[in-house]
């Protein structure tokens, strides 16, 4: 008579529930499998030294040239302005320019036909690396003709370093997690088998600034630029001796 064998492996999952430990302990019942996984994250709070605003002006009239030479004049104000406050070159940078037609509802019987005038945006992309300066440049800004101003968003000059000292902080978190779940299965670490790590990255602050407050002649308006939180997430995988 033919006989069949059958051989079952049996996966055990323990997870470890170790206050301040995120990771897993995986074992085979024939060896062939045995790792424990473990995730660390490193944190770094930093103060920005950079801010970026989009400063627009819009300008509209009945005739197209009126208005293409009224935007251009306030908008070379601007950047000769914002060069004078010392603010770079390579700091200033036009970032949309458009120029449409814009039509009035059409009117209802007996009512005088609608007009037509055209709109010209003049959008510029400025980075302020003084920012004890911020709040006089915006308010400088709207002075000289801006009537568009974008939230503004800050951030660091030299990110990576950030980012390295984040991720040094995100490895050592999880060769600790990784030790402390080996030492709590009992089983010692052997070789790394894998190692992942993601950066999460900075939100940027970000401030919309009262172009009407400035234009009402309320002063410079105070800014704060709070602070980045850089984040890093390591993953380790080790193979268990």
């Amino acid at each position: 008579m033919k006989k069949t064998f059958l051989t079952l492996t049996l996966f055990v999952t323990i997870a470890a529930f170790i206050t301040g430990c995120a990771g897993t302990f995986t074992t085979a019942s024939n060896d062939t499998l045995r790792t424990i996984n473990a995730t660390g994250t490193g944190k770094v709070k930093i103060k920005p030294d950079i801010a970026h605003i989009n400063i627009g002006v819009r300008s509209q009239s009945p005739e197209i040239l009126e208005a293409f030479r009224e935007n251009s004049e306030i908008a070379e104000n601007i950047i000769q302005k914002l060069v004078e406050m010392g603010v770079e070159q390579k700091d200033i940078q036009t970032r949309n320019f458009n120029i449409y037609q814009q039509q009035e509802p059409r009117p209802f019987e007996g009512e005088e036909e609608p007009t037509t005038s055209y709109i010209v945006e003049n959008t510029v992309a400025v980075v302020v690396r003084d920012l004890d300066s911020l709040g006089e440049v915006l308010t400088t800004m709207v002075a000289e003709g801006a009537n568009t101003i974008h939230g503004i968003s800050f951030d660091i000059e030299d990110r990576e370093a950030a980012v390295e000292e984040a991720r040094k902080l995100a490895i050592e978190d999880a060769k600790s997690q990784a030790e402390a779940i080996a030492d709590a299965a009992g089983v010692k670490l052997g070789k790394i088998r894998s190692i992942g790590i993601n950066q999460n990255g900075g939100m940027m602050p970000r401030y919309d600034f009262p172009v009407e407050q400035a234009a009402m002649g309320a002063g410079e308006v105070p800014v704060s630029s709070g602070t980045l939180t850089i984040q890093v997430t390591a993953n380790f995988t080790y193979d268990i001796d």
